[in-house]
């Protein structure tokens, strides 16, 4: 006689496939945010997160299996946020008409205003990212925008193409992440004034300018 079949184990947690189940996942994390910028780090439980977000506990443990996940998830959704509109800011149609100033000064808004501009919930990521040897993924935005300077990607209009070596792209990188550490640890708040921005903006635009390539003569 054939032996039975077993049935298949049910999997723990809902994969976010159907566009309600990812609504439900991102207002989720989005009410994470908002209760780690009101209350911090100490106070956030996935019992007040669920109310915060309006659902059940046993909900919650629907898509995320404890708070740390539910943090981990939280920082990799707000890097792909960043990463998204940088991408779209140097490659999507029509972004050649910007001059390349003006497109550095997009990624680097989309950098410093982070977590749209929570600056204590985004302080408690990054102090988080550090501890658990992360943040280097923080800093991804950053260094897709680099690597793509030094594969010459991003031309500037009839100024030619920038092309930065790896070393170039390494400097640069590291030299605004490190930035915007300092800026975190200093006051938080400072990293979404104008000025802090111009500043920023300006570092990266030197940098950029004194490595451009002429372009080639027809």
């Amino acid at each position: 006689m054939a032996s039975e079949s077993q049935p298949k184990p049910v999997p723990k947690r809902r994969a976010p496939a159907q566009a309600r189940a990812r609504q439900t996942r991102e207002l989720i994390l989005e009410a994470a945010i908002q209760l780690l910028e009101k209350r911090g780090l100490r106070a956030f439980s996935t019992n007040r997160l669920a109310a915060a977000a309006g659902f059940s506990v046993g909900t919650l443990y629907q898509y995320f299996e404890n708070k740390q996940e539910i943090l981990d998830a939280l920082a990799r959704h707000e890097r792909d946020r960043r990463l998204a509109r940088m991408t779209e800011a140097l490659t999507s149609r029509g972004a050649e008409k910007l001059s390349l100033r003006d497109r550095i000064r997009i990624v680097v808004r989309t950098e410093l205003h982070a977590f749209d501009g929570r600056q204590r919930a985004r302080k408690i990521m990054f102090d988080l990212a550090w501890r658990n040897h992360t943040h280097r993924d923080m800093d991804r935005p950053v260094t897709t925008l680099a690597a793509m300077l030094a594969a010459g990607e991003v031309a500037d209009g009839s100024q030619g193409v920038v092309r930065l070596s790896p070393t170039d792209a390494f400097v640069l990188t590291q030299a605004v992440a490190g930035i915007v550490r300092a800026g975190l640890e200093r006051d938080e708040h400072m990293l979404v004034t104008p000025e802090f921005e111009d500043a920023v903006v300006e570092l990266v635009a030197g940098f950029v300018d004194a490595r451009r390539q002429p372009p080639r003569p027809a």
